[in-house]
């Protein structure tokens, strides 16, 4: 078979998920609001730059780019947290509902002539409220995808719909700008996080679980522990201190973007200020490729080599738009550019979201947001500081040789990434088959079979003896077990994906039953501590715990 048609085929397989998670309404629904709104984040990221310009002055820009930033980062990790403590359906929409009320809020001020530092502040705010919905659409994605293909195939669309924003939003507000001031274009985002606010408002779907007894309780405030626990679980494994890295990476050279192609198109290529809109519509045209591009990773086990070239492949792309001299050679890398950038998101996100528990998710991918603001507002400081002393071409090569060395510093630790993040398929399909696991979220799923340990018993061995200490439970692959009480057989259990080992765990009492093995047996252990975790951190796992147990008899036949 040769590579393009081993390409097609794979290609195909990617639309085919594509179209099955389109079929989903409330995950169409989701992506619909999404598009809304990166368009409407990347249009009026332009219209208040102009308007700063335009009301305070020219050296009120920087100024102001670096104000819309810095609280989104220092609260992005707070906010995201009630992702965690809530239904994330409902934040999602409250996170909607809060944009459309600070976007309105500044469109008004805008309108009425109000004094230009209170626009800002609501301005500000709005940014601020834009730091609700990446963690939280991302934490609530693997709660609809049955499989890693799906939550792959979801982020890559996710990913094409944020490109499509970062494409469509400062081209509209271009046009809008071609006949109206600034403050039209934040009337049209207002009524855009209206739209937005509407499509997420009741979603179909299954409200994944958040904070319940499972979870550890926690000295001090819930705000200030949200934080603390975002942060401490983005670094807290060395892998995801890599992969987060990578990304704020990433975010630190857009940052520097935002500054570098307004000089591109002035000072080297003079094509005036709307060269600066068609490269910035370049870089969002490339997210857009680079986001469909993302499907034909579905099924892909090993994600971070592409992470690596997804890095090198932007950084170096980067480093030969401060090479060229034609500005048509200049946009069309910055496409290859876009792509890169998309690709290291979506490839970046994928991995944390199968290494997280979910529990925990919305946490890490807040303190993730709250990175990538500071990343956004370091790379834009840092761009006009290296443009003094090394000049516009050179500062654009500097910034994209910044993805490629990142890469090249933190190899070795992509390479055990890589072989750490491999898909535990035969765990996860036998955990799918258990009755009080099949509920989980595939990225849990993907977790707990991580944590778990192959075990064989041979025929008559002791598996678990009445009267003992609850410390695991088992999960049947082959062969029979003989389930005894006081040295009566009350069940054999030989069915795959049949457990053992449920009622000590979660009701806390010593083992009420024998298990020993009659033929030889195969069979998943999961510890205490992980069991508990995912059962009592997830509501429908925790029912179908309920009821396994409900459907022994009494008194009790397995232990």
């Amino acid at each position: 078979m040769t590579i393009l048609s081993r390409y097609r085929i794979q290609l195909g397989i990617s639309l085919g998920v594509v179209r099955a998670i389109l079929r989903n309404p409330a995950l169409r629904r989701v992506q619909l609001a999404f598009l809304l709104f990166n368009a409407v984040e990347f249009g009026t990221w332009v219209a208040i730059l102009l308007y700063a310009y335009e009301a305070i002055g020219p050296t009120s820009v920087g100024i102001v780019a670096v104000v819309q930033l810095v609280p989104g980062a220092i609260l992005a990790p707070l906010i995201a947290g009630l992702a965690d403590r809530f239904p994330r359906d409902r934040v999602l929409f409250l996170g909607y509902v809060s944009q459309l009320v600070t976007y309105g809020a500044t469109w008004v001020g805008m309108a009425l002539g109000a004094a230009p530092i209170l626009v800002v502040l609501a301005a500000t705010c709005a940014a601020t409220a834009l730091s609700v919905t990446r963690p939280t659409q991302g934490s609530l994605l693997p709660s609809l995808s049955r499989t890693p293909e799906e939550l792959t195939a979801a982020n890559g669309l996710s990913g094409a719909m944020e490109g499509t924003g970062m494409l469509v939003g400062p081209l509209l507000a271009a046009a809008i700008l071609a006949v109206a001031t600034p403050t039209a274009v934040f009337g049209a985002a207002t009524v855009a996080c209206l739209l937005a606010a509407t499509l997420v408002v009741r979603l179909p779907t299954a409200r994944s679980p958040v904070t319940t007894s499972g979870e550890p309780e926690r000295s001090g405030s819930p705000a200030r522990d949200s934080v603390l626990d975002g942060l401490r679980l983005a670094t807290r494994h060395g892998g995801t201190r890599i992969i987060i890295g990578i990304l704020a990476l990433r975010m630190v050279v857009i940052g520097a973007l935002d500054v570098l192609f307004i000089l591109l198109a002035l000072e080297v290529f003079d094509i005036g200020e709307s060269g600066a809109g068609l490269l910035n519509a370049a870089l969002g045209l490339g997210v857009v490729v680079g986001g469909a591009m993302t499907f034909t990773f579905v099924g892909r086990q090993r994600l971070a080599p592409v992470l690596a070239i997804a890095a090198l492949a932007s950084g170096f792309a980067l480093v030969a738009v401060g090479a060229v001299s034609s500005a048509s050679m200049a946009a069309a890398l910055v496409i290859v550019t876009g792509g890169g950038f998309a690709a290291c998101d979506v490839v970046g996100r994928t991995i944390l979201q199968r290494a997280t528990p979910d529990l925990v998710l919305a946490r890490v991918l807040g303190a993730l947001e709250g990175i990538d603001f500071a990343g956004l507002a370091l790379g834009a400081l840092l761009a006009p500081l290296v443009v003094l002393v090394v000049g516009v071409e050179e500062t654009v090569i500097v910034f994209g040789l910044v993805l490629p060395a990142g890469v090249a510093l933190a190899w070795a630790g992509l390479r055990a990434i890589d072989r750490q993040a491999l898909v535990p398929v035969r765990a996860v399909a036998l955990l799918r088959g258990s009755a009080i696991f099949a509920p989980l979220p595939q990225p849990s799923l993907e977790w707990l079979a991580r944590q778990t340990r192959w075990i064989t018993v041979e025929p008559g061995q002791v598996l678990i003896a009445e009267g003992d200490l609850g410390d695991a439970y088992y999960v049947l692959e082959s062969g029979a077990l003989a389930v005894s009480q006081g040295g009566r057989q009350i069940r054999v259990c030989n069915a795959r994906a049949d457990g053992v080992g449920e009622i000590a765990l979660l009701r806390d009492v010593p083992r009420t039953a024998t298990v020993t093995a009659r033929d030889t047996s195969v069979l998943l252990m999961v510890r205490r501590a992980e069991f508990l975790e995912v059962v009592a951190g997830h509501p429908p796992a925790s029912e179908a715990a309920q009821r396994v147990m409900a459907s022994r008899s009494d008194p009790a036949s397995v232990s």
